[in-house]
């Protein structure tokens, strides 16, 4: 069970690459799995369970939707965790499928970048944002990284910054997110991919814990 900063530091990059993958198919599969779209609104660290095998499961759909199309609904209701809502939502009540989308980017981030990484993102360009993070992974991992890590890490970083941007319309969507992601993933890895993960309160699975994955990957 992560209780700590310094428990969830001992995850390897192999484990945050699992995790972003599993939450992003989760994602696309209520987004896109469903008749009708749902919409999660409150996509967090604290809404993301792992099981003993690290796998990650989306819980918590008390503030979730059901919505018949893509098109935008405004709402006077303003309901979610700040720091994980975007800007539409919260200057016009707009919600959209780029309403999870962005969620989904910060929680990229800090599990890329750790718990300060979003702050930073802000404070610098993108491009800058990616070589910083990049380096930190590279001091941590020295020899131990390998061309193939070293591009995950980028393409995931990458996509985060996507996933944030102001304007909803450059956003990606979901599926595109996981498109991306199927490609950079091994040959020889797990089919991560290929199933999407759930969790509800009421459901009997093996005991779950929250994660926290707020540290710098660099020490």
């Amino acid at each position: 069970m992560f209780t700590s900063a310094d428990e969830s530091c001992r995850l390897d990059w192999h484990t945050r690459f699992k995790i972003i993958k599993g939450v992003s198919e989760g994602l696309n599969y209520l987004h896109n799995g469903c008749k009708g779209s749902i919409y999660h609104l409150d996509l967090k660290p604290g809404n993301i369970l792992l099981d003993k095998n690290m796998v990650p499961k989306i819980g918590d759909f008390g503030l979730s939707r059901l919505f018949q199309s893509e098109k935008t609904h405004i709402t006077s209701k303003f309901v979610g965790t700040v720091g994980y809502m975007p800007p539409e939502y919260i200057n016009r009540g707009a919600i959209t499928t780029k309403f999870d989308v962005f969620s989904l980017g910060v929680i990229i981030v800090r599990i890329v970048a750790g718990h300060e990484g979003y702050s930073k993102c802000e404070q610098m360009s993108p491009q800058e944002f990616i070589e910083h993070v990049h380096e930190n992974w590279r001091k941590r991992l020295q020899e131990t990284m390998s061309s193939y890590t070293s591009e995950q890490v980028k393409t995931c970083i990458e996509i985060a910054l996507r996933c944030v941007e102001f304007d909803r319309e450059k956003r990606p969507t979901i599926a595109d997110i996981v498109d991306e992601l199927n490609k950079i993933e091994g040959a020889g890895s797990s089919a991560i991919g290929k199933v999407f993960y759930l969790y509800c309160h009421t459901a009997d699975y093996a005991p779950m814990y929250p994660w926290t994955i707020f540290c710098s990957p660099a020490t």
